[in-house]
């Protein structure tokens, strides 16, 4: 584990170790075979530089269900968290949203991806040190994504979310759909308030909201799931530990206090149920969640 004065990987200037693993996880998930896949995310490979890809489906689920095994839930919340915020985005396309911010964006590939969404703007904000190793990989892949504006923000130095983005071309007071995935359990719990109130100014009322959490007890060690407390030391001692965990009440209140509403509030088990198919490969361990809200008008002085 970090001793209180030692340097995150971040602040060390190297990218994510834990972006690179759910990178690994969404290639290998794309090599199953289709019936069975959770995700299909055909670009993650381009991330994806060791250990080499499966080459089968067979060696593919060897490899998720070994994960699966030693870290029991991590699997269905890096891949399933994915299709449930993507199930927000189709919702809020629909009703005319054009702008999509991703928080933490990694090795996102939702702007790749998704057929017809490329007249979507999206704005990926990440550490510099993770956006410049994603940035590098796409030009020599000859990858092209020009939908994306990316914007460089460290949380943790307090950076200026609004300035940034609105510096970047992010139209304020147009609604937008704001992904946050795999990102909030890394920050101390008073840049992840802040982040929060900060989306209240930046999003417009009609604007949604969707991230997830860790629990409160994998952070304090109490937690029955021990694949959850091996993960942490594992995160711990590369330099991306665990610090803020919430109950599901302390997450709802917390986007309440924020100024968004929330609408839905989903767990492992039921992102297993919803989208894992008649024989999910993953394990369904309850220790996380996510919610999904959209920005109240009636906050801070908006028109009801």
């Amino acid at each position: 584990m970090l001793t209180p004065h030692q340097p995150t990987r971040m602040q060390s200037g190297l990218p994510s170790d834990t972006a690179y693993l759910t990178a690994r996880a969404r290639a290998a998930d794309a090599v199953v075979e289709p019936a069975r896949r959770l995700l299909d995310d055909r670009f993650a490979s381009l991330f994806v530089t060791e250990p080499p890809l499966p080459r089968t489906s067979e060696e593919a689920l060897a490899r998720l269900t070994a994960m699966d095994s030693a870290h029991g839930g991590f699997i269905a919340e890096i891949l399933l968290r994915q299709r449930f915020f993507e199930d927000q985005l189709i919702r809020a396309v629909a009703t005319g949203i054009r702008q999509v911010v991703l928080l933490g964006a990694g090795y996102d590939t939702t702007a790749l991806r998704m057929p017809g969404y490329d007249r979507l703007r999206y704005f990926e904000v990440d550490h510099p040190a993770t956006q410049r190793a994603k940035l590098e990989t796409l030009v020599e892949a000859a990858v092209d994504a020009p939908s994306v504006t990316y914007v460089p923000v460290d949380f943790e130095a307090g950076d200026s979310l609004a300035k940034a983005l609105e510096g970047a071309g992010f139209q304020p007071g147009s609604p937008c759909v704001v992904g946050w995935l795999g990102v909030t359990f890394f920050l101390r719990r008073d840049a992840f308030e802040r982040t929060l109130h900060h989306l209240t100014d930046l999003c417009a009322p009609g604007s949604s909201l969707v991230f997830d959490y860790m629990d409160e007890s994998v952070i304090d060690g109490t937690t029955p799931y021990e694949g959850a407390l091996s993960m942490a030391r594992k995160v711990g001692a590369q330099g991306e530990p665990y610090v803020t965990g919430l109950t599901p009440e302390a997450a709802s209140e917390a986007v309440r206090e924020a100024g968004f509403w929330p609408t839905e509030e989903v767990r492992v088990p039921e992102l297993v149920r919803r989208y894992g198919g008649a024989d999910p490969y993953c394990k369904d361990d309850d220790f996380m969640g996510l919610i999904a809200a959209e920005r109240a008008a009636q906050e801070n002085g908006d028109a009801a």
